[in-house]
């Protein structure tokens, strides 16, 4: 049993509705100010609605998405066909395997290649910069 110290939870057990007695008694002072408050000094305030409702679009790709849901979870397994599968390995012919060959030993021709084997090289510039002088010249024939 409840103690008397929670009466507004006795009714809500007896589910029907409190007696006039039973209610919470709204204190004076609070009682006053609420009967002398001047609703016109309140702001207004637009109400926006964050919580849109979905589009049509929406609630069609939700019912094409639920559809394929049930469709797979109602799946009756009894209707398969067993099948047997047939492993096929494709063996290289004989062209394949001299190509790989051949690109196995350029590989280790270039990985063991000697480098001290090399002869030293000058380079030779082709297409020199003009000098200044050549620059001065064409400035002042311009």
């Amino acid at each position: 049993m409840l103690p008397l110290q929670y009466p507004h939870l006795i009714w809500n057990l007896k589910m029907s509705s409190p007696t006039k007695t039973e209610l919470p008694k709204v204190p004076t002072p609070l009682k006053n100010e609420l009967a002398q408050f001047d609703s016109s000094k309140m702001k207004h305030a637009e109400t926006l609605e964050k919580n849109q409702l979905p589009s049509n679009d929406d609630v069609q790709q939700e019912k094409v998405h639920n559809s394929i849901l049930t469709g797979v979870e109602g799946f009756e397994r009894s209707k398969l066909k067993s099948t047997e599968t047939q492993e096929k390995g494709v063996l290289p012919n004989a062209d394949v395997i001299q190509q790989e060959k051949g690109h196995q030993k350029l590989v280790q021709g270039i990985e063991n290649f000697d480098t001290s084997n090399l002869k030293h090289a000058e380079t030779q510039e082709k297409n020199p910069l003009p000098t200044k002088e050549a620059i001065a010249l064409e400035k002042s024939a311009a």
